[in-house]
């Protein structure tokens, strides 16, 4: 099963910067989806990502958010 999540960190928190941009690069290969950086990248950066259950499911709760792509379940509107 394939499954979608939103990454989020704040640049104001370099721990979470780091957090996410190490799973990303961990991680990018095995994803089936991965969009380009949506937060203003001043004091945000985000991440829409999909893929393999077992991969997402790896992703830290701390750079984890919920949005309308994590929400939406593949294939229904």
């Amino acid at each position: 099963m394939s499954r979608r999540a939103t990454i989020l960190a704040a640049t104001d928190e370099p721990d979470e910067v780091r957090t996410a941009e190490k799973w990303l690069r961990e991680n990018r290969s095995r994803l089936t989806y991965v969009s380009e950086q949506q937060g203003c990248g001043c004091c945000i950066l985000m991440w829409d990502v999909e893929g393999p259950d077992e991969v997402v499911a790896t992703l830290p709760e701390s750079v984890t958010a919920a949005s309308e792509w994590s929400r939406v379940k593949r294939g229904r509107a």
